[in-house]
């Protein structure tokens, strides 16, 4: 069974560039608008039986209303999904990789914005940047992209799963 692993801020949920002291008040996480068609292509991936999903998204350790205000933001755009999807909550700054319970296998997939997070995971598994519109400009990430639209997206995460059993 592949493991699919996407990412919140910027991904499933709007980034926004904001001073760090915002990021740390109380509702910030809980107001960000849902990236449509990313919430779509996880509700869609969410069907297949063949692919584990996962949230994996970093929490602000100095925000103690960031993790329940994620936890509240996802169950409300997912809905019912949200059952069959699990969801892991690394402290900022420390590596997603880490994050993985039993760590990450090669035929892993993971959907994120930064390329910090992607140079890491691409060491041992398989990175797909999502373009959300403010990212990637300068196009430092010569690896998979995925972005658009929610056929575009679940099509980059099969072609990852099929070239991997090619």
């Amino acid at each position: 069974m592949t493991r699919v692993f996407f990412d919140m801020d910027g991904v499933l949920a709007e980034y926004k560039y904001v001073p760090y002291e915002e990021m740390l008040r109380e509702g910030y996480f809980g107001q960000l608008a849902p990236l449509k068609e990313a919430v779509r292509a996880i509700l869609l991936l969410a069907e297949d039986p063949q692919i584990e999903l996962y949230t994996l998204s970093a929490v602000i350790k100095e925000n103690p209303y960031a993790l329940d205000e994620k936890k509240r933001w996802l169950a409300e755009h997912l809905g019912h999904s949200l059952e069959n999807i699990k969801c892991i909550f690394p402290f900022c700054g420390e590596s997603k990789t880490d994050a993985v319970p039993g760590g990450i296998r090669p035929t892993d997939i993971l959907i994120d914005d930064y390329n910090v997070n992607l140079r890491d995971w691409e060491k041992s598994a398989v990175a797909i940047k999502f373009l959300n519109g403010i990212n990637n400009r300068h196009g430092s990430w010569k690896g998979r992209t995925a972005g658009g639209r929610a056929e575009e997206i679940t099509g980059a995460v099969y072609e990852a799963i099929w070239s991997q059993s090619a």
